[in-house]
């Protein structure tokens, strides 16, 4: 159960044509090469609800989910979990 080290990027997407806007959360390793895809909120409190699960707390979720809705693009820098964690949250394949 190695721990990896990254930065977590949190994308506002407005959406497409018949596509709702949503959230994209992606883990952007620091080293090596590895298979990893966007998580996808729907809402706010699904993007809250995505980052607790993260193993972040309460009042630090809202707050970073509060800044993606407000700036777009947020980065939370030296983010370190658990290979198995990131593959159960679907940013690892």
């Amino acid at each position: 159960m190695p721990k990896l080290m990254g930065t977590l990027q949190i994308k506002l997407n407005p959406g497409k044509e018949g596509e709702r806007p949503h959230f994209e959360v992606v883990f952007v390793p620091y080293a090596g090469r590895f298979n990893t895809r966007p998580a996808k909120a729907n809402t706010l409190d699904d993007l809250v609800s995505l980052l607790t699960d993260l193993k972040l707390g309460e009042d630090e979720a809202q707050k970073w989910a509060g800044r993606a809705r407000s700036q777009g693009v947020v980065l939370i820098p030296s983010f370190e979990r658990t290979d198995t964690l990131l593959k159960e949250m679907g940013l690892l394949a």
